[in-house]
C-alpha cells in the first residue's frame, strides 16, 4: 500500500527521506493526480503512472525528481507517454528513440543516391555524433544552436538541413514536437548561387571552355553549359545513355532520385560526335572510375571565372532570358515535379527549347552559333 503524501508540492517532496534498503512508494493524500506514485529509493525519486492501456494496466516510468519539480508536471508527461504507448507513436514501437534512429529511418525510405546518404553520414559522426545519440525528447532548440556554433556558414547550413531531415521523421513517427522547425543559421557569405563574373556582360563561359586543349574535358564542360547538368550526371554518362540520331540523353538516378530522358542542342550532338569512342564511358579517364572524376574550375590567368556548378546556373540563366515557361526549364532541368501538372505532364520540352537555350547562351558569350560549330570542328 504506498505511503501518502503532497505530491503538488515541491518542498514536501524535497523532505521526504528514504525508509530504508527497499523502494518505498507514495502517492498524492488527494483526490488529484490519479494513478500517479513516487518511487523513493536509497539514491533517486522516480515518478510511476499506472494505466490501463489497450486492455492492459501498464506502468510507465515518466522520469525522476527534481527534473520533475511535482506531480502536476509529471501528469502533464505521463499523459504524452500514454498518447505514444496508445497510438504506436512511442519510442519501443517505433524503433525511434535518438535522432539517429530517426535519420536511419528516413534514409531507409530516402530516393537520394547511396553516396548522398553515406556523406551525411560521415557529417554526423564528424560533428554531431553527440547530439544525435541523445534521446529524441531530451534534445531542445538551445543544444541544436550549441552544435551549429563554430561551424563555417556552409558547414552549418549543411549540418542544419541534416538535422531537419532527422527531426523531422521524427516528427511523423513519434508525433513529437519538431523543435528544428525553428533553427536558423547565420549566413555571412555570399549566396552559392552567384556567379564569378558579372552575367550582365559578356560571359566569358565559352571562350574559357573552348580554349581546353584536353578534346575530352573540353566536350565535358561543353555538355554542362549546354545542357545544364550536375557534374557528376555528366561526367559519368556512358554511350548507351546517348541516342545521337535522336538528340537525346538519358540520366538515371540523378540527385533527387529520377531518371529522365532529355532532349540535347544540335551543339551538344557535334560536340559528342567529335569524341573518338562510341562504348562505355563518354569522358574516359584512366582514373578508378573509368571516367574523369575532377574537373576543378576554369581560369582567366590566375582568376578563377567558371566553376562546374556555374554551368547549371548560366544555364538556367539562359534560360529564363530566353522566356522560356518555368516548367519547360524545369523539366530540362531535371528538377522534382511541384504541381499536379507536372506529375502528369509526359513531356514537354523538346529539341526546339534545347536549342533556344543554346542559341541564348552562345549569344550572352558574345559569338554565333556557326562560329562555336566551326571551333569544336576545328579545335585549332
Amino acid at each position: 500500500m504506498p505511503n501518502l503524501a503532497n505530491l503538488r508540492s515541491r518542498p514536501k517532496i524535497q523532505a521526504i527521506k528514504p525508509s530504508g534498503k527497499e523502494t518505498s512508494f507514495y502517492r498524492h493524500h488527494g483526490d488529484a493526480l490519479k494513478g500517479l506514485r513516487l518511487a523513493v529509493g536509497v539514491q533517486t525519486k522516480t515518478w510511476i503512472m499506472s494505466k490501463r492501456i489497450n486492455g492492459k494496466v501498464r506502468s510507465i516510468t515518466v522520469g525522476r525528481w527534481p527534473e520533475i519539480a511535482n506531480g502536476d508536471a509529471a501528469i502533464e508527461i505521463a499523459r504524452q507517454k500514454i498518447d505514444e504507448l496508445s497510438t504506436g507513436t512511442d519510442a519501443n514501437a517505433t524503433g525511434v528513440k535518438t535522432l539517429m534512429d530517426a535519420f536511419e529511418s528516413h534514409v531507409e525510405r530516402s530516393t537520394a543516391k547511396k553516396s548522398t546518404t553515406d556523406e551525411y553520414q560521415r557529417q554526423i559522426e564528424y560533428h554531431l555524433s553527440d547530439l544525435f545519440a541523445k534521446p529524441i525528447e531530451n534534445i531542445t532548440l538551445p543544444m541544436l544552436e550549441d552544435a551549429l556554433k563554430g561551424m563555417s556558414p556552409s558547414t552549418a547550413l549543411h549540418l542544419a538541413q541534416i538535422i531537419r531531415m532527422a527531426f523531422k521523421r521524427a516528427a511523423t513517427l513519434r508525433r513529437c514536437f519538431d523543435v528544428s522547425a525553428d533553427l536558423k543559421v547565420m549566413q555571412r557569405h555570399r549566396p552559392a548561387s552567384h556567379i564569378l563574373f558579372d552575367p550582365n556582360k559578356e560571359w566569358p563561359a565559352l571562350e574559357l571552355i573552348l580554349g581546353r586543349p584536353n578534346l575530352i574535358q573540353r566536350t565535358a564542360w561543353l555538355m554542362m553549359l549546354f545542357t545544364g547538368f550536375r557534374s557528376e550526371g555528366a561526367r559519368s554518362l556512358t554511350w548507351d545513355q546517348i541516342k545521337l540520331d535522336a538528340k537525346t540523353i538519358s540520366l538515371t538516378e540523378m540527385k533527387n532520385g529520377m531518371s529522365r530522358t532529355f532532349p540535347i542542342a544540335d551543339i551538344v550532338a557535334e560536340a559528342l560526335t567529335r569524341l573518338p569512342h562510341r562504348e562505355g564511358h563518354v569522358f574516359m579517364s584512366r582514373s578508378k572510375t573509368g571516367h574523369i572524376d575532377h574537373m576543378g574550375a576554369l581560369y582567366d590567368g590566375d582568376k578563377k571565372l567558371l566553376r562546374q556548378h556555374d554551368c547549371r546556373r548560366l544555364f538556367t540563366t539562359a534560360a529564363r532570358r530566353a522566356r522560356l515557361p518555368e516548367y519547360i526549364i524545369d523539366e530540362l532541368r531535371g528538377d522534382t515535379p511541384k504541381k499536379v501538372q507536372d506529375i502528369y505532364d509526359q513531356g514537354s520540352a523538346n529539341h526546339g527549347d534545347a536549342n533556344l537555350i543554346a542559341n541564348r547562351i552562345i549569344e550572352e558569350c558574345g559569338l554565333t552559333p556557326q562560329v562555336v560549330v566551326d571551333q569544336i570542328k576545328h579545335p585549332d
